[in-house]
């Protein structure tokens, strides 16, 4: 049986970034959603980046790809009530349980969800479906996509680089240290998370008292 990470690895060594744009373009698009990126991005980028401008270099085209890919599902799903647009849907490896997660998700958290939804492994790709079955703004779409894919991007690249370069203790020092941003990046995201949680549960508990 063929390893695919190793596939997939060897073709970054060989390719560069052009092999890592190819790559998220197709998850992100679920033409080819068989490897996820906690799988391949982290072994790129221990590849690719090593210093400043090889980090931008891995994180425009991880992002590149991430978004144009992201527009795939989001037009062939786009209107509602589409079952799709051609024949392309028939190609989107993506099950119907998936698709009812995503579109649960879509409907509690709103158009936010297509940003943050970008961290998280089991809605990074399909959260693009119910943006376009609700005919959510193409424009509007592609900003928040591309902020949430950059900066999961960007995340992972670091963590990877400074994990290289020293102790996981010592990395995350250094990264507070040399990128306060990111740190400021992961706190705002873990406050939103927090947030969404939080008023989750008060709807829950709401709902579960008006019974």
């Amino acid at each position: 049986m063929v390893d695919l990470g190793t596939t997939a690895l060897r073709f970054v060594q060989l390719y560069g970034p052009l092999a890592l744009l190819v790559f998220t373009f197709l998850e992100a698009s679920m033409l080819f959603p068989f490897l996820p990126s906690e799988v391949v991005v982290p072994a790129a980028a221990a590849v690719l980046v090593q210093d400043a401008a090889s980090f931008v270099v891995f994180v425009g085209a991880a992002g590149v790809g991430g978004t144009v890919g992201a527009f795939v599902p989001y037009y062939v799903f786009r209107g509602p009530g589409s079952r799709g647009v051609g024949r392309l849907g028939e190609y989107l490896h993506v099950s119907e349980r998936s698709k009812e997660r995503a579109r649960r998700w879509f409907l509690e958290w709103g158009v936010s969800s297509v940003l943050w939804g970008r961290f998280l492994p089991g809605l990074r790709s399909v959260i693009s479906i119910p943006a376009g079955l609700v005919g959510m703004s193409a424009v509007w779409f592609g900003v928040l996509t591309a902020i949430g894919t950059v900066a999961f991007y960007a995340s992972v690249g670091a963590l990877v680089y400074y994990a290289q370069e020293s102790s996981v203790a010592r990395a995350l020092r250094v990264v507070a240290a040399d990128r306060p941003w990111l740190v400021a990046l992961l706190v705002l995201g873990v406050l939103a998370a927090t947030m969404l949680l939080t008023r989750r549960y008060r709807r829950t508990r709401s709902r579960r008292s008006s019974r």
